[in-house]
């Protein structure tokens, strides 16, 4: 037998009902600076220090096209080949 079956019905009643004293204190409002101040966060957000600034990753890009990425590898071969024989 389950332990809320050995239990009796007056038991039950009690633990199911909400505690009045508690249910008060849902009915709180906040302090209307308190809210002015979190919207006033919330709507302005802070500027990232330099430090903050410098370590937020970033990425790069680069699309080529095969015909675009033959044609750097010979300009880089020229110019290593001319690099190369000025320096004899």
């Amino acid at each position: 037998m389950s332990r809320a079956a050995e239990r009796s019905p007056a038991v039950v009643e009690i633990l199911e009902q909400p505690i009045s004293e508690l249910a008060g204190l849902r009915e709180v409002d906040p302090p209307a600076n308190l809210v002015a101040r979190v919207m006033t966060r919330l709507s302005e957000p802070r500027l990232p220090s330099l430090w903050q600034w410098l370590r937020h990753p970033f990425c790069i890009e680069i699309r080529l096209s095969p015909l675009a990425l033959i044609g750097l590898a010979l300009l880089l071969t020229a110019a290593f080949v001319l690099v190369g024989a000025t320096l004899r």
